[in-house]
């Protein structure tokens, strides 16, 4: 399975530790996106459902669970897609958040190794941490 559990790219690093500890940011910074997601859909779902049933008990046409059904159908496909804690396989090509942080991840690390914006952005990072760590030596 891949996903958070298991990064298919991976970080690189020059030591067995540091890639542990890469693949574990990036586990974290996508589980806490995954998490934003997820609340978001209940925040939205949550009055929806309402409105539903609502609907459904007004219904004269003996469709009373129609909308709530759909929004129930809804809430299993976003579910789906956000994969929060990776229930799902990654085989098959469906969209996910999973699938987009990896694209994400590969557009970032084909630009960092041809010279582009984040690998001049990684530079300054560096440049800026060197000098934050020679100015706290003096």
């Amino acid at each position: 399975m891949e996903g958070i559990a298991h990064s298919r790219s991976g970080i690189a690093a020059s030591s067995p530790s540091r890639g542990r500890r890469g693949r574990l940011v990036r586990r974290v910074i996508l589980f806490q996106v995954k998490l934003m997601a997820d609340g978001i859909r209940d925040v939205v779902m949550s009055p929806l459902s309402i409105a539903a049933g609502l609907l459904g008990l007004v219904s004269r046409d003996g469709s009373a669970e129609i909308y709530f059904d759909r929004l129930m159908r809804f809430g299993r496909e976003t579910d789906h897609w956000i994969n929060l804690f990776d229930h799902r396989s990654q085989a098959n090509d469906t969209p996910s958040l999973d699938r987009i942080a990896e694209q994400i991840e590969e557009a970032l690390r084909l630009d960092y190794e041809s010279g582009g914006l984040s690998a001049r952005s990684a530079k300054a990072l560096a440049e800026a941490a060197a000098r934050l760590r020679d100015k706290a030596g003096r």
